[in-house]
């Protein structure tokens, strides 16, 4: 079972939000999360995070309905082949942002991040392109699923700064990579198997682990809620505002966007 919250904040410094997320659960097997960090100006960051969205999770919805069982509601997913699913929802998402910006000069610049997991049966596919990103918890652990695309993550590859360093270096916003600002771009996407214990999974922008350290992050989303243990939406909602007003809390310096996912195998209560 899997039970899920999203919530975005424009920060303390950010006079607006140029993030976007959606949240579905598109049959009984089949859930869909997407987050994107727009860039290029006022207006041109927020349209593009925006279409990135809608046109990725449209074209997602539309193949999922293709392979449901109207009986059961349960999605053929040997049918669906996921992996190249997303791969072109990915295009149609780029695509959607680079013509939009080729029609307003004003928005030439635009892009954005984007970062998303879709969840089939017992599997989650995981995809991203610049540096929003996808954490798992278990027990007392913290785990980064996906690359970030960006100056300092290549420094820190190529062994020139520490992963220490690459937080505070003043080009850590550079990206390499971004979707919307060519007519090409080529997203991570690779799948892993959910675990036989509970565990919670964290999308989230960088105006979220940039103004809040991982160590913080594992404590925010592992500690007790205040609320009962079977009411899983209150603690996914308690968690969330949590780990945004501790960013803000932080500084608050950028958008703040998380999505808040836990997962119950079958066999698990709590």
């Amino acid at each position: 079972m899997m039970f899920f919250y999203g919530k975005t904040d424009k920060g303390r410094q950010r006079a607006i939000n140029q993030d976007n997320f959606l949240t579905m659960r598109l049959c009984d097997n089949v859930l869909l999360f997407v987050l994107c960090d727009g860039m290029g100006g006022t207006n041109g960051g927020h349209i593009a995070s925006k279409l990135a969205v809608s046109s990725f999770a449209e074209y997602v919805e539309e193949t999922v309905s293709r392979f449901i069982d109207s009986d059961s509601d349960i999605c053929n997913i040997e049918s669906l082949a996921p992996i190249e699913l997303l791969h072109e929802a990915v295009s149609r998402a780029n695509q959607a942002v680079f013509r939009r910006s080729r029609e307003n000069s004003e928005l030439s610049n635009m892009g954005t991040t984007l970062v998303g997991a879709l969840v089939c049966n017992d599997v989650l596919y995981t995809v991203n392109i610049g540096d929003s990103r996808l954490y798992m918890f278990s027990d007392t652990k913290i785990k980064q699923l996906t690359h970030d695309h960006s100056y300092v993550q290549m420094l820190v590859d190529m062994q020139r700064i520490t992963k220490e360093e690459a937080q505070t270096n003043p080009r850590r916003n550079i990206l390499t990579r971004a979707l919307g600002t060519e007519s090409r771009v080529e997203a991570d996407i690779a799948s892993i198997v959910l675990p036989s214990e509970k565990a919670y999974y964290l999308l989230c922008s960088d105006g979220l682990y940039n103004f809040l350290p991982e160590e913080k992050l594992l404590q925010t989303v592992t500690e007790n809620a205040d609320c009962e243990d079977d009411d899983h939406e209150k603690e996914l909602q308690i968690k969330t505002d949590s780990l945004i007003n501790r960013a803000n809390d932080g500084g608050g310096g950028d958008n703040i966007t998380a999505i808040l996912i836990k997962y119950l195998p079958n066999e698990v209560n709590a």
